[in-house]
């Protein structure tokens, strides 16, 4: 199916309005200039220094309690440390050199980089040069996301969690594919819609360079080698949706709405996107327009956050068919990616299991609200057979945005009548309204930094189960009906 008639390859102007902002306490203000202006600290951590998580820890204890002091390691003996943290340790102790506080923690040298070259080294690392992160299991639960989220009122005012009827109820993903994993309910019946998966990926291989690896139209992640972020759409996928396979301690895994019907898209092999924008708008079109989605993820962004004519139309025409389209911040750059930064977008920040403000989300006035995106447990996925292992150390927005996913379709189960009557059924304002029900029953943890991060943390079971909260009156709407609250199973 195409849709270049949503506005073709014409890019809008570049450029943002200056805002200020606060993240733990310290202003901020991004500019215009902000992509060529060296403000990022790469550091090289010596051969036979500390290892970067001995580092990360003694950056820490420089830093305040409050502050997730992050490092995003680019080489073998190089990480970045974003400006906003740099410019907090800074602050933290005035009257010495900024560089001088990175050397007293361990680093051999220190380099002030631009935006673009630090992301550059983002996209260029090589995983097998990478030292492997600590598994860390934050409040020893494996699945520590779901507690913090409040996810268990909402399961039990759907009936779940693992039979709850969804009521026609879709989830659609557009990302790098799916693979067949015990969290997705393979080898047995899976609640994936195979039938409507699809694969809508432009090759980015020169024609005279051969031709194109095989993209069979089936949703399916071939996981090429190479390939940057191979795996990402089961990983993210069974966040949203998934239902089976076991944690350790033989927990069973779960997704924040288990079994919803779910339809993968893939156009991609990473999560920047900048090269596969018509792509995006035909992938969208498609979910909304035949699958009929209810809820669109989108892990995935556009970086210099500028929007072409084509992404801002499909943005708008999905939100006007009544589809919540959800969307990550971004990771590891300050200002919100695109389609996240459009208002026609739900945007999610991530925090850690202490409700601090992760180091590595992209925060700004767009973000709506935030959810848990550091040190997640997810499926592993392999590229033949079924897959049947999970991996600590899931770090991104992406897992923010699946969480909230999951919510707007356990939102759409739990208020499904009153949320028609409400607000027309599918339209514009019940988007609107999830966004809104969102941000009201979200909540605030101490010294919360509302700017940057949004409302608050989600909590879905609060969501599902407060009416005069999750039912919000729009502008122009009528007063909420008297209609009876969910069935409690």
């Amino acid at each position: 199916m195409s849709c270049r008639n949503y506005g073709g390859r014409q890019r809008a102007n570049p450029g943002r309005t200056p805002v200020a902002c606060s993240y733990s306490g310290l202003p901020f203000q991004p500019r215009e200039s902000e992509m060529s202006e060296k403000r990022h600290a790469k550091v090289v951590i010596p051969a036979g220094g500390p290892d970067f998580e001995q580092y990360r820890q003694r950056l820490a204890q420089l830093a305040d309690p409050g502050v997730d002091m992050g490092l995003l390691q680019v080489g073998v003996h190089e990480a970045v440390l974003r400006p906003h943290l740099a410019l907090h340790l800074a602050a933290r102790h005035p009257g010495t050199p900024l560089q001088d506080l990175l050397v007293q923690a361990g680093a051999q040298r220190v380099e002030f980089i631009t935006e673009a070259d630090a992301l550059a080294l983002a996209n260029q690392r090589v995983p097998e040069d990478l030292q492997p992160k600590p598994v860390v299991t934050p409040l020893g639960n494996p699945q520590w996301h779901l507690d913090k989220a409040n996810v268990l009122p909402a399961w039990v005012a759907v009936g779940g969690p693992d039979d709850i009827d969804w009521g026609g109820i879709v989830v659609g993903q557009i990302d790098t594919g799916f693979t067949r994993h015990e969290a997705y309910g393979f080898p047995g019946t899976s609640w994936l819609r195979t039938d409507l998966c699809r694969t809508m990926m432009t090759s980015q291989i020169p024609s005279d360079y051969g031709p194109a690896a095989p993209q069979p139209d089936n949703g399916v992640d071939p996981m090429f080698f190479g390939a940057l972020n191979k795996g990402h759409g089961t990983r993210i996928g069974a966040t949203i949706s998934g239902c089976g396979g076991n944690l350790p301690g033989g927990l069973k895994f779960y997704g924040v709405a288990p079994k919803v019907p779910h339809v993968v898209v893939r156009i991609t092999d990473t999560v920047a996107i900048n090269t596969h924008q018509d792509d995006f708008v035909d992938a969208l079109t498609y979910l909304v327009d035949v699958v009929r989605a209810d809820v669109v993820n989108v892990s995935l962004g556009i970086f210099p956050p500028v929007a072409s004519a084509a992404i801002r139309n499909v943005m708008a025409y999905a939100r006007s068919r009544g589809t919540i389209v959800v969307c990550a911040a971004g990771n590891y750059v300050d200002p919100v990616v695109v389609p996240a930064a459009l208002d026609t977008a739900i945007a999610v920040a991530g925090v850690t299991a202490e409700d601090q403000p992760w180091s590595g989300s992209s925060f700004g006035p767009q973000v709506a609200f935030s959810a848990p995106a550091n040190n997640l447990w997810r499926p592993e996925p392999q590229r033949n057979g079924v897959g049947a292992q999970f991996a600590g150390g899931g770090d991104g927005t992406s897992y923010a945005t699946a969480i909230t996913t999951g919510a707007a379709a356990l939102w759409l189960r739990a208020w499904g009548p009153q949320i028609n009557a409400m607000y027309g059924g599918r339209t514009a304002r019940r988007a609107q309204a999830f966004k809104a029900a969102v941000q009201a029953t979200c909540r605030q943890p101490a010294n919360w930094q509302p700017q940057p991060f949004g409302a608050g943390i989600i909590d879905i079971g609060r969501l599902c189960t407060d009416m005069a909260k999750a039912l919000p009156v729009l502008a122009g709407a009528p007063a909420l009906p008297p209609v009876p609250a969910p069935a409690v199973a």
